[in-house]
């Protein structure tokens, strides 16, 4: 399991190879061909040649041949493309994996767990433990303990499990946006995402409350977190609010992409008529026009400290359940007007 075979397999140099495995960024080459260095890397089960690096330290060690292996679970998407901020994470994870010598041999969606031949190679895989990326449902719950002894869940809302979290808070983060939005004079403001058991859209109506504004039904969309979801959340608002918010809030960076489409298309002027924010800070936000203001989460971060919990708790140094939260950061950019 060397370099040069993730280099064949991609058709890339061995340089290309090392240099996008040890990006600490994930900026290097194209998307397209980190993308298929990263697959073939999972394909094969690479990780680093500890033994090397240790011998070049002085060390002198013994290990098994076959590297330890975790595997990354999709709970709320079919696939990573659907999702940028998983997707973002996803790759985190096998990055901060692979440096300390893990590899990530299995990824799959919860949505696919009746299928006989994901059970197979859920058997055959062997894997250490898991992560799962996003909620997920009791009955999948029950599906992941039966095969994994060691579960890390991460995301964006705590979970009622007995298994080690981390958390950014999407409570707060919307709670950052809706103070944003009220502190540059917005009183008509809108939200484009889920309503049922979301905790975004409980502490948006929670904003609205407390600062005795309007919380009408014509300014809410309930519609799927993604880009599909957030086109669909746009064209629900056009034909029903009368008048427009003046701002609306989008449940994820993605949907709130897909929204300023669909109002752009319908001659929205963003952010003179319309100001949109959201949250996740995904790559795409910043390359947009208008460029997106959101409630940055540090994905990176959160990736790793998965990583390392799931890590801790297979080494055995910690038995209770850990929550791990992270903080949110708002990032200002061109996509909010103020009209105070």
């Amino acid at each position: 399991m060397t370099l040069k075979q993730i280099a064949n397999m991609a058709g890339v140099s061995i340089s290309t190879v090392s240099r996008i495995l040890n990006s600490p960024d994930n900026s290097f080459a194209t998307k397209e061909v980190r993308d298929r260095v990263w697959m073939c890397a999972r394909e094969i089960g690479y990780v680093p040649d500890q033994n090397a690096r240790e011998l070049k330290l002085g060390k002198r060690t013994s290990r098994k041949s076959s590297p330890p292996s975790i595997s990354c679970i999709l709970g709320r998407t079919r696939q990573l493309e659907d999702d940028p901020f998983f997707a973002q994470m996803s790759r985190a994870i096998e990055q901060q994996a692979l440096e300390l010598g893990y590899a990530v041999r299995h990824s799959y969606s919860l949505f696919d767990i009746e299928t006989d031949t994901l059970l197979d190679q859920i058997e055959s895989s062997h894997t250490d433990g898991a992560i799962i990326l996003g909620r997920f449902s009791n009955d999948s719950m029950s599906f992941l303990e039966k095969h994994y002894k060691n579960l890390v869940y991460v995301g964006r809302n705590v979970i009622s499990a007995s298994c080690d979290q981390v958390i950014c808070d999407g409570y707060e983060a919307t709670q950052i946006a809706m103070m944003h939005l009220i502190a540059n004079g917005h009183k008509r403001i809108g939200y484009i995402g889920e309503t049922l058991n979301e905790v975004r859209y409980e502490a948006y109506c929670d904003i609205l409350r407390k600062y005795g504004l309007e919380c009408s039904d014509q300014w809410v969309s309930n519609c799927p977190q993604n880009g599909p979801g957030g086109y669909q959340g746009a064209e629900e608002l056009l034909a029903k609010a009368s008048p427009l918010p003046t701002a609306v809030f989008c449940a994820t960076d993605i949907a709130a992409i897909a929204a300023l489409r669909r109002f752009t298309e319908a001659k929205i002027k963003v952010p003179e008529q319309l100001s949109i924010i959201s949250m996740d800070n995904i790559e795409l936000s910043g390359y947009v026009s208008p460029m997106l203001t959101t409630v940055g989460m540090p994905i990176v971060e959160m990736g790793n400290w998965a990583v390392q919990l799931l890590i801790d708790r297979l080494n055995k140094r910690h038995e209770l359940p850990a929550k791990v939260l992270l903080p949110n950061k708002l990032i200002v950019r061109e996509s909010v007007a103020n009209r105070n």
